[in-house]
C-alpha cells in the first residue's frame, strides 16, 4: 500500500496533494477500504497488495 501511495502521489495528483495524504499515509477523515474491509484490519502501508485487490478511498469530510 505504501508504494501505491507514493505513485497516487506522484501521477494522478496535479493539485493540492495535501488534502490526500499527510506524510506517508493518507490524512484522517479518508477511510481506505481494501476488498470492502478496513485497510486498519490488513495492516495499514504494511499491506502487500495482490492481483485483483480492489483499494477505495472514501473522503468522510464535507463542507458545511
Amino acid at each position: 500500500m505504501k508504494q501505491l501511495l507514493v505513485w497516487i502521489r506522484g501521477n494522478l495528483l496535479k493539485e493540492r496533494p495535501e488534502l490526500f495524504v499527510q506524510g506517508d499515509t493518507v490524512r484522517p477523515g479518508i477511510l481506505v477500504l481494501i476488498n470492502d474491509a478496513d485497510w486498519e484490519l490488513m495492516g495499514e502501508l504494511s499491506y502487500e497488495l495482490q492481483d485483483q485487490d480492489n483499494v477505495v478511498f472514501i473522503s468522510t469530510l464535507h463542507g458545511g
